[in-house]
């Protein structure tokens, strides 16, 4: 349990921790770790280093067990954890022609990868399609600025829903796709292992399953902040629905009900919409998080000063808000109570205009002849 993201009642509070356990501390050391190795294999290929040596520099790096406790500690002296992680290791071969940016930013996007990938996003979206074809011709008062407006669907209704989140998802897992890996060196210029730097980092991509371009990124910060970005975005698609799904469970409304809402601890009556509060709780952190992220931006000289650092813990954050936002509208809507009666029972008129065929596009994927 002590292995998932930052803090325990957060990650487990979420629900699903799939994610989270690619976004603790220890999966970002392992990953700098899988760097390591990655990089002595890709050096190896290449001809860069002798046969002996990277053998020796595999078993160094195969054999290596870090304290956790101990190289947090170890950190401050440096500023980042890979400085005391080699000189533990300390073996030829190892982190070869590589700054410590190269190691700490490659496992930053190994860990992003793995937790965008382990996020039941499909399964959201499944519910969503669901409801949406379950309830295409159901009745329903719409409302805006706060007041009944005309008549629409609950199915469109979740079909709004469901394109939100739908675009976002593709977002992020193209963002996510497109994430690099960092290996230039002290200063970005590959000197330390001229002329099979390119080679290397070349291949050092290919083996790690990461995009090989932009070739440096030490201070282009583009690709962790538009996959940043991009997880904000799909926390706010789903908050969009637990705040509606909060709105219409609302005792004097109650069209909506969760199938399994929370209790209180001093009022017995009350069947509070828990999963979806807590969705809203999640996704409300995302904005903050994000606008760190786009202030990482301003990366000075070859290196940022304290830009670089804000984004280690700034990025799993936000991720693992994310992931928990897209946990708990999950449960949310699992087994949603639709209340048709109560719908319906507020409709005035009839004509719910083209909400039907809304609905079939936005299910299709807004396609058209």
């Amino acid at each position: 349990m002590s292995d998932l993201a930052r803090t325990l009642y957060s990650d487990l509070a979420g629900g699903d921790t799939d994610a989270h356990v690619h976004l603790s501390d220890r999966a970002f050391l392992d990953a700098i770790v899988e760097f390591e190795s990655a990089l002595v294999d890709a050096a190896a290929a290449t001809g860069h280093l002798l046969p002996d040596v990277a053998d020796a520099a595999r078993a160094a790096v195969a054999a290596y067990d870090y304290d956790l406790v101990a190289i947090a500690e170890d950190s401050a002296a440096g500023g980042n954890p890979v400085i005391p992680m080699v000189k533990e290791i300390d073996t030829e071969g190892v982190h070869v022609g590589a700054t410590s940016q190269d190691a700490v930013d490659t496992a930053l996007v190994l860990c992003i990868r793995r937790a965008v990938d382990a996020m039941d996003i499909d399964g959201v979206i499944a519910l969503l399609e669901a409801l949406a074809r379950d309830h295409r011709d159901t009745p329903i008062m719409g409302r805006t600025l706060g007041q009944q407006a005309l008549p629409t669907t609950f199915g469109v209704i979740a079909a709004g829903w469901l394109g939100g989140v739908r675009d976002a998802a593709t977002r992020l897992h193209d963002a996510a796709a497109a994430l690099p890996v960092q290996y230039a060196g002290a200063t970005g210029n590959l000197v330390a292992t001229h002329p099979d730097g390119i080679t290397i980092h070349d291949r050092l991509a290919a083996d790690l399953g990461l995009a090989d371009r932009p070739l440096v990124w030490h201070t282009n910060r583009l690709p962790l902040v538009t996959v940043g970005l991009a997880a904000a975005q799909l926390a706010g698609a789903v908050r969009k629905i637990a705040g509606d799904i909060v709105a219409y469970s609302a005792t004097e409304i109650a069209e909506l009900a969760e199938a399994t809402p929370g209790g209180s601890s001093s009022m017995p009556h009350k069947a509070n919409p828990a999963a979806a509060v807590a969705c809203d709780g999640y996704a409300r952190r995302t904005p903050g998080l994000a606008a760190t992220l786009l202030d990482t931006l301003d990366c000075r000289w070859q290196r940022g000063t304290g830009s670089w650092h804000a984004e280690w813990q700034t990025l799993r954050d936000l991720f693992a808000a994310t992931a928990s936002a897209v946990s708990r509208i999950h449960t949310s809507l699992d087994g949603l109570r639709v209340h048709t009666d109560a719908m319906a029972a507020r409709v005035t008129g009839t004509d719910t205009g083209h909400a039907g065929d809304i609905t079939d596009l936005i299910l299709d994927g807004d396609h058209h002849e």
